[in-house]
Parts: C-alpha cells; sequence; structure tokens
C-alpha cells in the first residue's frame, strides 16, 4: 500500500526502516504496559510518525527562510554524524530542510507564553507527592585506577586499608583520604551525595544498611576504578517547599505547554493534508 502525503509518496523502504528503528521502544512500552506487540500496531505507529514528519517537513519549506550556505555548512559540520548516513548529494537539501524544520518548530514555541508562579503554585499544590527528597547518604570515599593486571591487588589493598582504618592504625581524614586516594586532590574525599534509586540495587543495598562513621566493602562500579566508602551522614527523605522547585516547575510547565501547541499545530497539518495510506 502506498502512503502519500499531500502528494509526496513516502516510499516503502522509509517505512520499513521506520518500523525497525521503533521495534525495540515499541515492544518495551507494550510490555511494560501488559500488552503484546502485535506487528500491526507497529507499522500504524510507524506510519503516523512518518505522516507527522512529513507534514512538518512540507510546512516548513513553504513557511520558513531558505538558510544560507554558511549556515548550512555549519549544521553538516556541527552534525556531521546525522548526516553521514545520507548520500552527499543529499545532504545539503537535508540540512537545509532541517534547518527549516527547526526553525519552524522553534517559532511555535515562542508563541507559548510562561506559566506565572499562581499557576506553578497550583501545580505543586496538587502535585505535591511529585516533590520529595528520597533517603540519601552522605559519603566520604577512597578511590583508585585499575585496569585488569592491577585490579586484584589494588582490591586487596584497599581491604587492608579498611581493616586499618577500622583498627585505627590509619586515620581516615588524615591519612587514608590524601595519601591513598587518586581523586583526592580533585574531590577532597568527597563523594556526591547519592539517594535511593540511583545505584545499582545491590550497591545501594549494602551502603544504605552502614551508619554514619561506619565503611563499606570495595565497591566496583565497573568504571575502572574502586572505591572504599565512609558514610558520613544519612539523610532522612522530605518534602520539597515550593520556593525551592519554583523555577523547575515554572520551565517544566513552559516546556510541556510549548511540545502541546507543536503537536496541536501538527495535528492541524495533518487534518488539512490529503493523505492516502
Amino acid at each position: 500500500m502506498k502512503l502519500i502525503v499531500n502528494g509526496t509518496e513516502i516510499p516503502e523502504e522509509a517505512v520499513t526502516r521506520e518500523v525497525e528503528r521503533l521495534r525495540h521502544g515499541y515492544e518495551e512500552y507494550v510490555r511494560a504496559n501488559g500488552g503484546e506487540p502485535d506487528e500491526a500496531q507497529l507499522r500504524d505507529w510507524a506510519v503516523e510518525g512518518l505522516v507527522e514528519n512529513e507534514v512538518v517537513r512540507q510546512e516548513a519549506r513553504a513557511t520558513q527562510p531558505i538558510p544560507s550556505e554558511a549556515r548550512i555548512r555549519q549544521e553538516l559540520t556541527q552534525y556531521a554524524d546525522a548526516y553521514s548516513s545520507y548520500p552527499e548529494t543529499e545532504r545539503i537539501p537535508r540540512a537545509r530542510e532541517g534547518l527549516q524544520v527547526r526553525r519552524y518548530l522553534k517559532e511555535i514555541r515562542k508563541g507559548v507564553t510562561a506559566p506565572d508562579e499562581a499557576a506553578a503554585k497550583a501545580y505543586f499544590d496538587a502535585h505535591a507527592e511529585l516533590f520529595t527528597v528520597s533517603e540519601g547518604l552522605r559519603l566520604e570515599h577512597v578511590c583508585r585506577f585499575v585496569d585488569l593486571v592491577s585490579r586484584p591487588s589494588i582490591f586487596m589493598s584497599l581491604l587492608q586499608l579498611k581493616s586499618d582504618v577500622e583498627a585505627g592504625r590509619v586515620d581516615w581524614r588524615d591519612e587514608a583520604l590524601p595519601l591513598y586516594s587518586e581523586t583526592y586532590a580533585r574531590d577532597g574525599g568527597a563523594f556526591a551525595v547519592v539517594t535511593r534509586g540511583e545505584l545499582p540495587e545491590a550497591i545501594e543495598r549494602d551502603l544504605f544498611a552502614l551508619q554514619p562513621g561506619q565503611w563499606s566493602e570495595v565497591v566496583d562500579f565497573g568504571e575502572g576504578m574502586l572505591h572504599l566508602f565512609k558514610v558520613t551522614e544519612r539523610l532522612p527523605s522530605r518534602a520539597l517547599s515550593f520556593e525551592e522547585v519554583r523555577e523547575t516547575v515554572i520551565r517544566s510547565l513552559h516546556q510541556a505547554a510549548a511540545e502541546e501547541a507543536a503537536y496541536a499545530r501538527i495535528d492541524e497539518l495533518k487534518t488539512k493534508a490529503a493523505i492516502v495510506r
């Protein structure tokens, strides 16, 4: 079946590519919502996305100024990877069109007024459960860089260091951190505050079982580093105040309204378009 949008045919191979591009995310989404993937539905999703992209491209070409050659060259240089899959003869037209589309969508979003503080406060009050900070830990750490060869010996040295600091043979703050940690010059031994849900499950379970003043086992995040952590403070979960999140709420509501305006405009374009599926 041919897919034609305002007289422009979208080839079947484009539909096939879009189906494959969406497949993984589609299947995850459907199963997460208790359903089973359906090939016909996946194709419908792909076709709908292609139609939306096409009506936006057509409208952008019709309403937006043609970018300068310099701006197109800049686009091709800045986003070289994005255009590398196209034949060389198509790259300039694709870049020109991409710039027009972005300008068109930006104009739509610019027309959306940011919510005022009253609207943001009303949203905050209605969704207070969203504005909380989970239980957290303030940590200090000794960090050592490792590779396959050095990992076993450094792992054992950190186990010995833990034994020494727990027994009082090595002072954590004055000796362990500055003398053993390879990141001390950068972080002074401080590690980012971590909250529940941020770490791999097994590591989180072990760290959150500790009390202030206790040391962890040697922790490997699989990033070429080993850590020995000390818990310095447990931070209880708490509700955030409106003052703490005011700007975030206003920005999020503004962005959501801008996206809604863009989708509404796309729906208008689709309603007016001559589409053959």
